[in-house]
């Protein structure tokens, strides 16, 4: 089974895919960060299944256990998860271009573009909107919390009171449309 990860174990959560397989006694995790260009695993944790017979554990893990761990079937099974995530980062590496195209400074342009992948992040639930922002803009939370502020206060986005929220105003809808994109920057 593969499935996107926040890796187990009171260890901080880690964005990655990892794969359980089980051969005899023992339950084989792999792990692959987002980011690996690689398809092959980057840890492999290998412990004793829940279900286990005490006895075969108590034998430990025996070189048969570990040439049945099958790394090809898990890098053939994330491959297609590695150029998505390839594909994400052009997208934000495509849109800190555009960022950067912006005049300086916190602009009506910058307010209605943030204000705008805010309210994208929000409406697709996304818990943390700010470290999304972070990630996309290369900017501080802090930072791009005041912008947002700074967002409402000139008109580009409204308040919703005590959570994350809010929609774009007419004036940032208007300002949206005057701004010119290269071509193939879409993708936020």
């Amino acid at each position: 089974m593969t499935k996107s990860a926040d890796h187990e174990g009171g260890a901080p959560s880690r964005a990655g895919v990892e794969q359980v397989q089980r051969i005899g006694a023992w339950k084989v995790t792999m792990w692959l960060p987002l980011d690996s260009t690689s398809g092959n695993p980057r840890e492999i944790r290998i412990e004793p299944d829940e279900e286990a017979d005490p006895q075969e554990v108590a034998r430990g893990i025996t070189s048969t256990v570990l040439r049945q761990i099958d790394t090809a079937a898990f890098a053939e099974e994330v491959e297609p998860l590695a150029e998505l995530a390839h594909a994400g980062r052009q997208a934000v590496e495509n849109f800190r271009r555009e960022l950067a195209g912006l005049p300086k400074g916190v602009s009506d342009e910058y307010l209605a573009v943030l204000s705008a992948l805010y309210v994208r992040f929000v409406n697709a639930g996304r818990r943390a909107p700010a470290q999304d922002l972070e990630l996309w803009t290369g900017s501080k939370q802090a930072t791009l919390k005041g912008h947002l502020r700074a967002a409402r206060q000139r008109g580009f986005l409204t308040k919703v009171e005590g959570k994350a929220g809010g929609q774009l105003t007419d004036k940032a809808v208007e300002t949206l449309k005057g701004i010119k994109l290269a071509d193939g920057a879409d993708g936020v």
